[in-house]
């Protein structure tokens, strides 16, 4: 191959592998869908490799994609860094941050890595937790930024970032109809398990909350341990977990809507 790699196109597949969707990586990079998949299709034929693989149902990155994933994510990153460094003048000082429990739980540490080595003179000071929280302590001043989970109801900004929400268990989990369902989720405060809840009193099915966690990583851990089903974001599902389909038993939980206050 002796045609470069356009940025562009590999600012596209790192989209897709991040989401899972060619819709949701549409609304990242603001394409349409249809435009995403000529840019994928283009980056095929320039490696002479395929780097997707498809089904009607799932996007996974083939043996190739893998390797080119971790290139093109260094590649994005010094373009990126070099660009902010050039437009943007030394800053130094202390930042207070709150970051939503949900947000790309496995993208946060590289953001950071990005920010840091953008801005090697700011002291970040960072919280995870529910967005309830982070707003009011975005409204009291004890936090500079937050990004949160939107309230639509509320007025507040659009958002820059949307994916699924999909139903999940442990890929070994099994259905039990003569137990209570059991439900692992966040703490109280936390919209997804109020409409797990709501959707299990609804349908007037017996269950039980079988595990709260403090974090993703802990309600994680528990749906792979097989103690219940829960909720997740689309870029939270990890391998071991199996996506529930649609139905009368897992209704669609819509879509998270994540912006910056």
């Amino acid at each position: 191959m002796d045609r470069p790699l356009e940025l562009d196109l590999l600012r596209t597949f790192t989209a897709v592998a991040d989401t899972g969707s060619f819709t949701a990586a549409a609304e990242r990079v603001s394409r349409t869908q249809s435009a995403v998949s000529m840019q994928i299709k283009r980056l095929e034929e320039l490696l002479g490799r395929r780097v997707f693989e498809r089904t009607s149902r799932t996007i996974a990155l083939t043996g190739h994609g893998r390797i080119l994933i971790d290139y093109a994510r260094r590649m994005l990153s010094l373009h990126d860094e070099s660009l902010r460094r050039l437009a943007n003048p030394d800053v130094a000082g202390r930042a207070r941050v709150g970051v939503t429990e949900y947000f790309l739980p496995g993208e946060l540490p590289r953001l950071l890595a990005r920010f840091a080595a953008a801005h090697p003179q700011v002291q970040l000071d960072v919280r995870m937790g529910l967005s309830r929280d982070l707003r009011a302590d975005v409204r009291a001043g004890r936090l500079d930024v937050a990004i949160v989970r939107l309230d639509e109801r509320a007025g507040e900004p659009e958002p820059f970032w949307r994916e699924p929400q999909v139903w999940v268990a442990a890929e070994s989990w099994e259905r039990d109809k003569a137990v209570p369902m059991p439900l692992v989720a966040l703490p109280p405060g936390c919209v997804l398990r109020e409409f797990a809840m709501e959707t299990f009193k609804r349908r007037g099915l017996a269950w039980r909350l079988a595990y709260t966690g403090s974090s993703m990583a802990s309600v994680q851990a528990a749906i792979l341990a097989g103690l219940g089903v829960s909720i997740l974001a689309q870029s939270s599902v990890q391998p071991g977990m199996r996506v529930l389909a649609r139905g009368r038993d897992w209704p669609d939980p819509g879509e998270r809507r994540v912006g910056l206050l």
